[in-house]
């Protein structure tokens, strides 16, 4: 034989050797702070266990910049079939306000992680853009969250019978742009943590908050929330507007929990379970259940 085909024999051996057998392929992907092997198996639709499998990992650690193989979707890195599915997924419509950083609080996902189920180059997001995100599933996670403020132990029946005591609200607002700026204001709080009896931005109950919000536009609300449901003009759900203060029975024996609307059935609140300022909706099981009334302390000049 000569040296050519010599040579040739042995790249063909070394090509057998190094190239797949099962004639799958395999994705790279480098790991980005945040990531986990969870995060990235629902991304791309693998189970936890074969992305471990194709490369080796004996337990769930990883590391930012790591570089794993992402097993071919129908087949793990044996060949074998992967027990589970991708992630059940459906269509969500941005709201107003919205962004990848509030959408990763409610889904639980990693920014990066809704980017590329999205393939989106920018993190901006436009009112009316269409996403994917994971399906919300009816569970009891919600009945088990207990959002009040234990040492508010107000009755929350008789601060609703004294709702409507004033029927009154305590300010105008000079103009809608004046609204729609406290209700950026409101979200500017988004993150703060959550601290029982807190009253700086490092910390802050759900009374509190609300109270401070109001502050800044110069209205002296009670500093408890029961205290507060006692005060203003008291409207239904259907009749809620921007601005409203909404109002919550719960877990602990008659308290009250208290949490800002900004619209879209949507609600910024300093979350006892979540330990932060958060948005959450009231088509949520949980809030759906235990509305009280709503509270309109400022209210909206209308023309005559």
């Amino acid at each position: 034989m000569g040296r050519w085909g010599f040579l040739g024999v042995t790249l063909i051996v070394l090509l057998i050797l190094v190239c797949p057998q099962n004639g799958t392929t395999q994705e790279r992907y480098t790991v980005k702070p945040g990531d986990s092997l969870y995060t990235i198996s629902r991304s791309h639709g693998i189970s936890v266990e074969a992305l471990k499998e194709a490369n080796g990992l004996e337990e769930n650690r990883i590391k930012p910049k790591q570089v794993l193989l992402i097993p071919d979707r129908k087949k793990g890195s044996a060949g074998k079939t992967i027990q589970g599915s991708p992630p059940e997924t459906e269509p969500y419509l941005v709201k107003q306000g919205d962004n990848l950083y509030t959408l990763s609080k409610k889904t639980g996902l990693p920014v990066e992680t809704i980017k590329r189920m999205n393939h989106l180059q920018t993190d901006g997001l436009k009112a009316g853009q269409r996403l994917l995100l994971p399906k919300q599933k009816e569970s009891k996670t919600e009945e088990r969250e207990e959002i009040g403020d234990p040492a508010e132990d107000g009755e929350a029946r008789q601060g609703q019978r004294e709702a409507g005591a004033l029927q009154e609200p305590l300010g105008r607002w000079k103009d809608p742009e004046e609204r729609n700026l406290f209700v950026r204001v409101v979200k500017t709080f988004l993150g703060v943590p959550y601290r029982l009896g807190g009253y700086t931005l490092k910390g802050l109950d759900c009374s509190a908050f609300v109270k401070k919000i109001f502050d800044i536009f110069n209205v002296q609300l009670p500093r408890t929330a029961r205290e507060q449901l006692r005060i203003g003009k008291k409207v239904e759900r259907e009749e809620l507007e921007e601005g409203d203060l909404i109002f919550f029975k719960t877990r602990q024996a008659n308290n009250v929990h208290v949490g800002i609307y900004i619209g879209n059935n949507e609600f910024v609140h300093a979350s006892y379970r979540g330990k932060e300022v958060r948005v959450d909706n009231l088509d949520t099981h949980y809030f759906n259940q235990r509305f009280i009334n709503g509270v309109r302390v400022i209210e909206l000049e209308r023309e005559s």
